[in-house]
């Protein structure tokens, strides 16, 4: 368990106190101002050592301590955050706490049995959030990938775009920083849970980018709301469950080359104003962590792009006349493009037109309701003459789907 300690104060005679009567017993450090004490946290952050508890003194100049713990949670939510306050300020401080889930509040003068027994109590807390955390990351990861495998055997369209996505995931979390990373992987796992209510035959169709009938497009536009409401019960994952319900499905949803809406805000209202700032507000700043909800969809928007036959230079090109994705993400899924296992083409044919290295993505039935070659066969010589034969003597359903490679 870390012990590290923040406390901030612009006080120094106090936290020269602090520091000879705690020195031994935690890895203490100290700031003079809410200011420092933010730029100690994103310097911990950035050398992978965060505070494990950060005390703060109300009354500050500049930055009081309810405004200084405000900025340091939306810099690390795991720290465990406590005021030290004097007793002038007692109702603002009660205020803080009510407000701001600060977990205890200590007054001034603070003796140091009272102030070595609250930040035990206090790293206690820190070790207890951070367990169970990885509990649940750990055995909710496992459950994922689970149902990810079962996914794959039960629809393997949907377990090659899904294995696509975190492709593309994956390489923009390696090179860019982005918060919510643990809802990001779930979201990208889970995205295609809902393509279990799908014919195979339908999705193999979208994968190749054939047109959809108009009740075709229905039922595949149902899918995320599908996984949405299946999410939705499971605890902890409400926010993936809307991620995943609101992904784009085709090129048409992505927004229009000039959109320039704040790409790693929260969506602004729908009121004209709005859409007015939002218009004005170019990509975000590439060196600032961007949202996972926002990767997904635009690793979504890149996938969709990319099967649908654009290929991956006009699909970055497309992402970037939009005016909403940084040039570090747009770089990201360009270079794992050429890392996606995209199958070959699916093709119609018939039974004459078996040819060896075509793979069935759909039973081959004789016209008597007999199965003659199970989905995932690869054609051969032998197996195309045997199929044909049928035809001629027997009759087989068609047409046949198959993945051409190559083409």
């Amino acid at each position: 368990m870390t012990q590290r300690v923040l406390m901030v104060d612009d006080e120094p005679r106090l936290l020269d106190a602090m520091r000879r009567s705690l020195r031994g017993r935690y890895t203490l450090e100290t700031g003079s101002s809410g200011p420092d004490g933010l730029a100690l946290i994103e310097q911990g952050l950035a050398a992978g050592e965060p505070f494990a508890v950060v005390v703060s003194d109300m009354m500050m100049p500049g930055m009081n301590g309810a405004e200084f713990l405000a900025r340091a949670r939306q810099l690390d939510g795991d720290a465990v955050q406590m005021i030290l306050s004097g007793q002038a300020d007692l109702t603002s401080t009660i205020s803080a706490v009510n407000n701001g889930n600060l977990f205890r509040f200590l007054t001034k003068p603070c003796d140091n049995v009272s102030l070595t027994r609250a930040l035990d109590d206090a790293l206690r807390q820190h070790q207890l959030l951070l367990a169970e955390r990885e509990l649940i990351e750990r055995t909710l990861s496992g459950a994922v990938e689970v149902l990810t495998e079962l996914l794959t055997i039960a629809s393997p369209a949907a377990g090659s775009r899904t294995n696509a996505a975190r492709t593309l995931v994956d390489a923009v979390v390696a090179t860019v920083p982005v918060t919510d990373t643990w809802e990001l992987r779930l979201a990208t796992m889970l995205g295609q849970i809902g393509c279990v209510a799908l014919p195979g035959e339908l999705l193999e169709r979208y994968n190749a980018g054939w047109k959809l009938s108009p009740d075709e497009q229905e039922l595949f536009r149902a899918h995320p709301g599908l996984a949405r409401d299946l999410l939705r019960r499971i605890p902890r994952l409400e926010r993936v469950a809307e991620w995943v319900g609101g992904q784009p499905l085709s090129p048409a949803d992505l927004p229009p080359a000039g959109s320039r809406k704040p790409a790693n805000k929260e969506p602004a209202n729908k009121d004209e104003d709005a859409e007015e700032t939002a218009a004005q507000d170019g990509p975000p700043d590439q060196e600032q962590p961007i949202s996972g909800e926002f990767v997904y969809t635009a690793a979504m928007n890149f996938l969709i792009l990319h099967e649908q036959g654009k290929g991956p230079a006009p699909a970055a090109r497309r992402l970037r006349a939009t005016g909403l994705y940084p040039d570090s993400v747009i770089d990201a899924l360009f270079d794992a493009a050429d890392r996606l296992k995209v199958p070959g083409e699916v093709h119609v044919v018939s039974a004459q037109q078996l040819r060896p290295g075509m793979v069935l993505t759909q039973d081959i039935l004789t016209s008597t309701g007999m199965t003659l070659v199970k989905k995932g066969e690869q054609i051969t010589s032998t197996l195309a003459i045997r199929v044909e034969n049928f035809a001629l003597q027997v009759g087989v359903v068609e047409p046949i789907l198959v993945r051409v490679s190559g083409s």
